[in-house]
């Protein structure tokens, strides 16, 4: 047998010799694979299932017309008599919804989620795209009925002729069931309720326009000559401002909306892998630096008997592709059962998926066996070349040689490295006059350089303070606290990179605590600022969905009520500019009332009340572009993204203090209804005016009075009565959601650190099977053997935990400054949480000793003492 077929056998044999050794590398592989391929399975079933709906939703549909994206002004209803005489077309349907919650018994109905709308019912014959089929009752007739789909009928056992309370912007409507009704596709959560088309057009629109037209083909006409003859006709009757698609077109267009938004689904679901990935590298680093360390009697002797470095080299290397395939291949295999945990756990929050089956594609297989293997090449690829460098002569000596080799220089490279890391993260804090973004990258390379630093000399750092911890740790513990300090001291390279993945995942964790922390106290300190009303309704807890104009008529009935200013959001610019705050999210901000009721809006020049028609502007906006009380601006309507067209001019009543509520400039609900009577707005829920907020002033006590609005506005459902603190709370609740995202994802980092943990220490007990041996044949005792093991795993996991919260705090604090100019300019160190990560890492230290110290205590003296 060749010498290469001889090393190959070696390297097959010891992998099958050492099973324990070789499952704790495997895992370390497994985790960051199965997210890689779990998040690529998933968006590609998720993009199968989208495009399935897509497909269903536009099933008969030939042409589609819409508004054109250069005007955004709604379609005239009387335009579907026009393009109904159009020859090529057999049916014309309104296509249009509207977004609403709807309640049944007192309960509101919860979605997860999925849309819940009311839209048209036309009879099957005159049904243009998927058919809907009374499968029980009748067919809804008037505003007092609505047709539901099965699968919510099913779900709230809503039965026919019970009644639901509907609740959209304009109002609360009371409809009862006439019947359920079935479509191809019916699932995933949703709420779909039809009513009449006149009906709906009178109750849930303005009853003059729509967003748009699906037109069904005459038979032996196809999409592309129906559309032709559409445009051709609409131009020689002199219509404009309207786009016209093939239900081809249509659809595309969906799936590329859909295929935008999975792409940050995927990218997202891709950073748990590749999170675990980096992590795990130092766990395979660590671990194949082990094996090199406790295998180098084996390689020496295998160097006296003619075999090479470059075979040695090469055996290792063989061996960690066996692990990364065998990882990896067990990561597909995890990354299906992810998948369908997933699809699982959107189920149980009432919004599930249609099944349309598991998507396996080639990449979510192929990508995540290639780096699998990579990485752990790579990982393995400097122990490697360390087994190639051993010498015979090491065959008649024992023990781990690689602690005795100087840190020197390393730590000079890691302090260079901090250095420069940290110079670069305060020039970003320091130098104001450059904008937030360069800022902002500089102090990102200045963290790339603490990290790296940090890893390059957490060994030297170890080499004091691990002991350190040890003494205080130990200390109630006697003789086994002084073994463990000394133990866990012993090799600060293996002790540091250990550490270090829990110190990058505390790092991250400690980050997005500051940047949590600091976002809601902004947000409540200037709500708290300029909050001053007594109460507050608002909508749902997450904001997104408007409240019933009506509600202010409601409020200002209410015994005891002195003042209420209704707050929301319009889809125009006056004077080419448009609010540009967080608040408003970049449209413009309307008041139904007096804005001053919110608190301190101190005006500069004119009057800020608004009790006329007209708009009121930040002092300095208006002095930026030369506005005047009493000038006219353009008003202009802002529909569609950037196009925009005019409606009129409207009058500038005051000028205002800066005050971050109001923005940039506000304007009356009296300027904007005229517009929303005429029909200048569309009819989707982001196209027209949106009421978000009413803040109430009152006569008498605040308790006795939020009381009295409670029972006021019962009937809509979606309103809240608020204190201003409370109020503020709602707001920062977002950022609460997006950290619980964030807090899932570092949560895999922590878990794959503590598999790091426990792969040292049992590679560890294995390693010092002689030395334990012999403290068992001396008379220690199993209990004390895993306290000694435990104590070990406590000072790693705290070195690692401190570094962390250190490092996470440093950046945080750099990155927070940069983003003050942003709005963050409140900096907020969550104290309690960082004391709960140093807890809970002492916590991670006894989890991840639980197996290595029970291994260790039952291993036989005398067995050990022989080896």
């Amino acid at each position: 047998m060749s010498a290469t077929g001889t090393m190959r056998r070696v390297s097959l044999r010891n992998l099958a010799g050492h099973k324990v050794r070789l499952i704790l590398t495997v895992l370390a592989v497994v985790l960051g694979t199965a997210f890689i391929s779990g998040a690529l399975m998933f968006t590609a079933s998720l993009q199968k299932t989208f495009d399935t709906l897509t497909e269903s939703t536009t099933e008969g549909i030939d042409v589609v017309v819409t508004a054109d994206q250069t005007t955004g002004r709604p379609l005239p209803l009387a335009l579907g008599d026009t393009l109904a005489a159009v020859d090529g077309v057999d049916r014309v349907a309104i296509s249009t919804e509207t977004t609403v919650v709807v309640a049944h018994d007192g309960s509101t109905l919860q979605t997860g989620g999925a849309p819940s709308f009311v839209a048209p019912w036309y009879p099957e014959t005159d049904q243009v795209g998927p058919a809907s089929t009374i499968v029980e009752g009748d067919a809804p007739v008037g505003d007092g009925q609505v047709a539901l789909n099965t699968s919510t009928a099913e779900e709230h056992d809503i039965a026919v002729g019970d009644t639901l309370t509907v609740v959209d912007a304009g109002g609360v409507h009371d409809v009862t069931v006439s019947g359920h009704y079935a479509i191809d596709i019916d699932g995933g959560g949703f709420i779909g309720l039809l009513m009449e088309k006149d009906a709906y057009l009178a109750t849930f629109t303005d009853g003059s326009t729509t967003d748009s037209f699906s037109l069904a083909a005459s038979p032996g006409v196809t999409q592309d000559q129906l559309a032709d003859t559409v445009r051709a006709a609409l131009a020689d009757a002199g219509v404009t401002g309207v786009d016209v698609q093939t239900g081809q077109q249509s659809a595309d267009e969906q799936a590329d909306a859909i295929d935008d938004a999975l792409s940050f689904v995927n990218y997202f679901l891709l950073a748990f892998g590749l999170v675990a990935l980096v992590v795990g590298t130092f766990i395979i680093a660590n671990t194949f630096s082990m094996i090199v360390a406790q295998r180098t009697r084996e390689f020496a002797l295998l160097r006296s008997l003619g075999a090479s470095a470059r075979q040695l080299t090469a055996s290792v290397v063989g061996e960690a592709v066996i692990v990364g395939l065998i990882g990896s291949l067990l990561g597909v295999a995890a990354g299906i059962g992810l998948t369908k945990l997933i699809y699982a756990a959107i189920g149980s929050t009432g919004a599930g998926l249609p099944d349309t089956g598991l998507e396996i594609t080639v990449s979510s297989v192929a990508l995540p066996l290639v780096l699998g293997v990579i990485v752990t090449v790579i990982s393995a690829w400097a122990p490697a070349r360390r087994a190639g460098t051993v010498r015979p002569v090491e065959a008649m000596r024992s023990g781990d040689l690689s602690s005795a080799s100087s840190l020197r220089g390393r730590t000079v490279t890691g302090l260079v490295l901090l250095a420069i890391g940290v110079v670069a993260a305060v020039g970003g804090v320091l130098l104001d006059s450059m904008g937030t973004g360069p800022r902002a990258a500089l102090v990102g390379v200045g963290a790339l350089g603490v990290l790296l630093g940090t890893f390059l000399v957490s060994p030297a750092l170890a080499v004091p303070v691990v002991p350190a911890i040890g003494r205080i740790l130990g200390a109630p513990f006697g003789a086994v606290g002084r073994l463990a300090a000394t133990s866990a001291s012993r090799n600060p390279r293996r002790t540091a990179t250990t550490a270090y993945a829990l110190t990058l995942g505390v790092a991250l964790v400690a980050v997005f605590g500051m940047l949590g922390a600091s976002m809601k106290a902004s947000i409540t300190g200037f709500i708290g600022d300029t909050v001053k009303s007594d109460l507050v309704l608002y909508g749902p807890s997450d904001g997104s969905f408007p409240i019933p104009q009506e509600v202010l008529d409601t409020a200002r009935g209410v015994d005891g009520v002195t003042g209420v200013a209704g707050y929301g959001l319009a889809p125009v610019t006056f004077g080419g500019v448009a609010s540009d705050t967080a608040v408003t999210g970049g449209a413009t901000g309307f008041f139904d009332g007096d804005p001053t009721i919110t608190g301190d809006v101190t005006a500069v020049d004119g009057s800020v009340t608004l009790d006329e028609p007209g708009v009121i502007a930040d002092a300095t906006v208006a002095a930026t572009n030369g506005w005047a009380v009493g000038d006219e601006l353009p008003l202009t309507s802002a529909v569609v993204g950037t196009d925009t067209r005019e409606l009129g001019t409207v009058e500038l009543l005051g000028t205002y203090e800066p005050n971050q509520l109001l923005g940039a400039q506000v304007i009356s609900w009296s300027a904007l209804e005229p517009y929303v009577d005429a029909g200048e707005f569309g009819t989707g829920l982001l196209s027209r005016p949106q009421l978000y907020a009413a803040f109430v002033d009152g006569s008498v006590d605040r308790d006795v009075l939020a009381d009295r609005l409670a029972d006021a506005v019962d009937p809509y459902i979606v309103v809240q009565v608020l204190t201003p603190e409370e109020f503020a709370g709602q707001q920062a609740v977002f950022v609460d959601q997006m950290l619980n995202v964030l807090y899932a994802l570092l949560a895999l980092a922590v878990i794959v650190a503590v598999l790091g943990i426990v792969n040292t220490l049992a590679l560890n007990v294995i390693e010092r099977r002689q030395e334990i041996g012999m403290l068992r044949a001396v008379g220690t005792s199993r209990r004390q053997v895993r306290r000694m093991i435990t104590l070990e795993a406590v000072q790693i996991s705290i070195y690692g935990a401190v570094t962390g919260v250190l490092v996470g705090l440093g950046l945080g604090w750099a990155f927070l400054t940069v983003l003050a100019d942003e709005g963050l300019d409140t900096i907020d160190v969550p104290w309690g949480q960082v004391i709960g990560m140093l807890l809970a890492s002492g916590v991670i230290g006894v989890i991840a000793a639980i197996w290595p110290s029970v291994r260790a205590a039952r291993t036989p003296p005398l067995e050990a003492i022989a080896d």
